[in-house]
């Protein structure tokens, strides 16, 4: 870079100061952008007013290129005004916003956003990282900044340089940079703090996390679906969950409101949260669906209803036989409380327990859900409290446990859950019986629930 700008002052010494841009770009490119310029940008210098340092141009969007390169327009009317520094510093800013085009691909009207000419954080961070080589090796380059202050009355504190916003005769020119001099400047801390955030922590995940595509929710079909991450929510405001080293990317508001995943990627120290490998993929995307909805499927039965979730805390539900076609909806409760357990989601346990504790009565295979929390050893607190209470639960004179055809009366002869899974009258008892003997924590919870039971005469 020293010798860039040696070069470039040499030129000016000779009266060949136009000349400047063109003969140290290709030096520029091959010191600061590894040569990823060469033969993809069009350079030419024109009459552009006295407030814009230049323009680059998306690709072939530039008033003279032909095909499909990108344009930097430099302006005459402030290179007039300028040193050979001044000129190297004005090339360079046009060159960060071209290795932004050549690198994230073609701008386009409807990913404006995605900053690929805008002076954001990424191009500060490039910009800085310039200024300090520049010192490391020589006097840094100061005119390289945001802005610019170069035109026909730079001299004169009673010029008007800065112009509103509404003023801007350019601002609808989606296919080329805004380079005016009174651009505001992001400080260097800003920036160190979104690299630390975005960019650093890439090189610690797998190489996916940089490919220009991303995959996001669609909470229409419940799927995923890829998309360029020139078309989402650009990095600044945005989360990414890997699963199974897949990207997912979400937007940063589904997660304002729940307080422990945004405190977990706070100690991530990232905006990459890995989810715990025990986590399958469809209680994955329950979880995507309940960031973006606030619930997930499959629906409880009372919400399928229109009657919305219990707040009377029931507890849990009685087993039930001779349900058909019934949709596992107890189990992903339980598997989605796992995930809040094993991801420290507290919201996402909280709601799935408020689940379990609503639906009065169940049809679904009972060693199928104790399996679910027992298979991995010693459950967690609240689920080991809830199974237990499961365990010993025994109809009530409430209608909500009642069976069909079942009267008020003789709802009381209907034993608890834990002697419904030992009977030899109901299809549960080898099963249960071989889960209990697989897991000690479960075999320690029947003990407790037979003595719990036997006190209620039993």
């Amino acid at each position: 870079l020293r010798s860039v700008r040696i070069r470039a002052a040499a030129l000016e010494r000779e009266g060949l100061l136009k000349e400047v841009p063109y003969r140290i770009f290709n030096k520029l490119d091959e010191t600061l952008f590894a040569g990823h310029l060469k033969n993809a940008v069009f350079l030419d210098v024109e009459n552009l007013g006295s407030d814009v340092s230049g323009a680059t141009y998306t690709h072939g969007w530039g008033p003279k290129t032909e095909g499909k390169r990108v344009s930097i327009i430099l302006n005459n009317d402030v290179l007039g005004y300028a040193r050979s520094r001044e000129i190297v510093a004005i090339l360079i800013h046009h060159m960060i916003h071209a290795y932004f085009l050549v690198a994230c691909g073609p701008q386009k009207e409807e990913e404006v956003e995605y900053g690929r000419l805008a002076h954001g954080v990424h191009f500060g961070k490039i910009m800085m990282v310039v200024k300090k080589l520049s010192a490391a090796h020589g006097k840094e380059l100061t005119p390289l900044s945001f802005g610019h202050d170069l035109g026909e009355f730079r001299h004169f504190d009673y010029y008007p340089r800065k112009k509103k916003p509404m003023e801007r005769k350019d601002k609808d020119k989606w296919y080329c940079s805004h380079c005016h001099p009174d651009v505001e400047e992001l400080s260097e801390s800003d920036i160190d703090k979104w690299y630390g955030r975005v960019c650093k922590p890439l090189f610690d995940w797998p190489k996916i996390v940089r490919s220009a595509q991303v995959e996001i929710y669609n909470d229409r079909r419940h799927e995923l679906e890829k998309k360029p991450r020139s078309r989402t929510t650009p990095s600044a405001k945005s989360v990414e969950f890997l699963f199974k080293d897949k990207p997912i990317l979400v937007d940063s508001r589904k997660i304002d409101d729940l307080l422990s995943i945004g405190k977990a990627f706070l100690k991530a120290k990232s905006r990459f949260l890995e989810i715990h490998e025990k986590v399958s993929e469809k209680t994955f995307l329950r979880f995507l669906e309940f960031l973006h909805t606030g619930s997930y499927r499959p629906d409880p039965p009372a919400l399928t209803m229109g009657m919305g979730l219990s707040t009377s805390k029931k507890g849990p539900p009685i087993i039930k036989s001779g349900g058909t076609n019934t949709l596992p909806t107890l189990l992903a409760d339980i598997q989605f409380a796992n995930l809040g357990t094993n991801m420290c989601f507290a919201e996402c346990k909280t709601y799935a327990l408020s689940r379990m504790n609503a639906y009065g009565a169940t049809y679904e295979d009972p060693v199928a859900l104790l399996s679910e929390i027992y298979h991995s050893g010693e459950p967690d607190p609240d689920l080991k409290a809830w199974a237990r209470k499961f365990l010993v639960h025994a109809p009530s004179s409430s209608p909500d446990y009642l069976s069909p055809g079942l009267h008020r009366n003789t709802a009381a002869a209907e034993p608890p859950n834990l002697v419904k899974l030992e009977s030899e009258q109901w299809p549960f008892r080898a099963r249960f019986l071989d889960a209990v003997e697989s897991s000690g924590a479960l075999e320690n919870d029947v003990r407790k629930a037979w003595v719990e039971i036997a006190g209620k005469g039993w």
